[in-house]
This record gives structure tokens, sequence and C-alpha cells, in this order.
């Protein structure tokens, strides 16, 4: 039988999410399928490592449909513990890449753009626990920390901050995800790596309906 998360995506792709002639979707937009998602996504704002804004107004959380689908698994999980998931990054356009890694090119934290990384290919995604009314949830760092604190063996800081960076990870690799040893925040896909990379649009399409 097909769980909630299976539903939800055969929901949205049967509205309309799949392209025109029924091929299968590059990327799906992550809230259509997990409904009470949350976006915060750092590079739409200067409130990342960068200090400044590379994504465009409109930026979506736009994820490959088979890491969308274990998204929504991972929050059906959380859900029924009083959480729910907030992402800060999914895919992530090439040409922003490249401006991460002029910045910062150290591979285990910046993938080398020459070669695409995870968030590339729509096969990873960026994340942190909130409550069910959006309350903030105390983890071991912020958000694109480089420091040994965000490594996931970390055993300082909080009793309460490395309990829910263990809920988050038991979700996420429950769901078929793997993390990232070096990013509490960062989940990938299984193989991603043998995935294309991507070039498509991550903002909404204008309405070309008559006003």
């Amino acid at each position: 039988m097909a769980g909630p998360a299976s539903v939800a995506l055969g929901m949205w792709l049967a509205v309309g999410g799949a392209p025109a002639g029924g091929a299968a979707p590059k990327v799906v937009d992550a809230t259509e399928v997990v409904k009470d998602l949350m976006l915060d996504l750092k590079y739409a704002t200067p409130d990342n490592f960068l200090k400044r804004k590379v994504y465009p107004d409109g930026a979506r959380c736009m994820l490959r449909p088979e890491s969308a689908e274990r998204l929504a698994k991972a929050a059906d999980t959380l859900r029924k513990q009083g959480y729910r998931l907030k992402v800060y990054d999914c895919y992530r356009p090439i040409a922003v890449q490249w401006e991460m890694w002029k910045i910062y090119p150290h591979p285990g934290y910046v993938a080398n753009p020459k070669k695409g990384g995870n968030h590339n290919r729509g096969a990873a995604v960026d994340l942190t626990l909130v409550t069910l009314d959006g309350g903030e949830v105390e983890m071991p760092t912020p958000f694109d920390s480089f420091e040994k604190a965000a490594h996931h063996g970390y055993a300082g800081g909080t009793e309460a901050s490395r309990k829910h960076r263990e809920i988050l990870r038991a979700a996420m690799e429950g769901a078929g995800f793997k993390k990232n040893l070096m990013e509490w925040w960062h989940y990938d896909l299984p193989g991603a790596t043998k995935l294309p990379v991507l070039d498509v649009p991550f903002t909404k399409p204008e309405s070309t309906e008559p006003k």
C-alpha cells in the first residue's frame, strides 16, 4: 500500500507537476509534496556565508521527485514526534555553485562546480527541525557553520542540541537519505553523485493567463 508520501507526490504530478508530453519532471516543488514544509532559503537572503543574496526573488525548494518523496516520509515520521521540517537549501543552480567556490574553495564543504555537487543535481537538501507551530529548535550550530561543532560526531554542546540532531538524523536516514558527516543539516540521496547535474529554473513561472 502506498504511504502518505507516495500519495502526495502522485497527486501533485497528476494535477500538473509533470511537464507536457507525460515525461517525468526533473524536479518538483517540495512544498507541494510536504504541505507543512517551512522555507528559509538562506541564499535568497544575505543571511549566509557568502554574505549576499545569490538566489532570485521567488526561488523555491525544488528537488528530484525521489528526493521529495523521501523528504515527505521523514516529515511524516517527525510530525508524530511533534516536529516539522524547515529547509535552508534544495536544488542549486550551477552558476551559484561557481560563486560559492570562488569564495570558499574547500571540497567537503563546497562542491567543485567543475563536477557539480548534489545540490546541483536536485539530490541534496539542507534542513533543520522546528516545532509543529514553527518554533525554533536548538541545534549544535547555525546553518553553514564550518566549525567542528557542525560535525555529526561532535560530542560537545548542549544535550538538547545533540538530541535534536539525532532526531533529525534518524528520521532522514529512516526515509532513505545519507547524512553528510561534516554538516548536521545536509542530507543526500544515496548514489547522488551518479546523477546528472541539472540546469532547470527554480522560480515559479509567470502566469500567462489574462488578468
